[in-house]
């Protein structure tokens, strides 16, 4: 065998055995990834702003690429005066609603895996409230929160494969209600996700 041609077999087997063992060691996929995307939310007054998403996922296994848990959500859109454009990133929470009543912002949230490292909200009223004054405060009970008629948030169903096409295009509230009305994560979950509270203010009047 000619010494050129060994050389280049034996630099091709080394960077074989080297990426086996990286694979190994380390899984084909990095341990972390994101989701991201800009998308339509629909307002209780039927006002349509523009959210700017982005979901992080940890895999589950590193040589799985869509077998992974929902760990945080960001969200960035123009809040108006006087607020401007808002840029928050919810560790360890799901942002599943985003409304706006008598000049504050409601950010209802729900834990996803682990224990979030900053404790936002009471998971009896999982919602946060931005005030007018721009301060940032948990619901203290039912009363806080006005009767929204749904969840707005596109939710991560079925998983995160089957978010991915919406990544880097703009998510229309059309396209999302279909795409949640077609992947329900529960039986009843048809994209019209009732938030009413009536029956929980009454039960905790009794």
């Amino acid at each position: 065998m000619k010494r050129g041609i060994k050389y280049a077999l034996l630099g091709f087997i080394a960077i074989a055995v080297g990426g086996a063992t990286y694979v190994l060691n380390f899984g084909l996929y990095p341990r972390f990834f994101d989701i991201s995307w800009d998308e339509e939310v629909q307002l209780h007054d039927g006002q349509v702003i523009v959210v700017h998403v982005k979901r992080t996922f940890e895999r589950r296994s590193r040589s799985d690429r869509w077998l992974a848990y929902d760990r945080d959500t960001e969200v960035t859109f123009d809040a108006g005066p006087p607020w401007g454009r808002i840029s928050r990133n919810f560790e360890r929470y799901d942002v599943n609603m985003i409304e706006n009543r008598d000049g504050r912002w409601y950010f209802g949230l729900d834990v996803t895996t682990g224990f979030p490292p900053k404790t936002l909200i009471d998971r009896a009223y999982p919602v946060l409230i931005l005030e007018k004054d721009g301060v940032e405060r948990s619901a203290a009970s039912w009363d806080d929160i006005p009767d929204f008629p749904r969840q707005n948030m596109m939710p991560v169903t079925p998983s995160p494969e089957g978010i991915a096409p919406f990544a880097n295009s703009l998510l229309t509230w059309q396209v999302k209600m279909e795409h949640w009305k077609n992947n329900p994560r529960a039986a009843g979950d048809s994209g019209l996700i009732i938030q009413r509270h009536v029956n929980k203010k009454q039960a905790e009047n009794k």
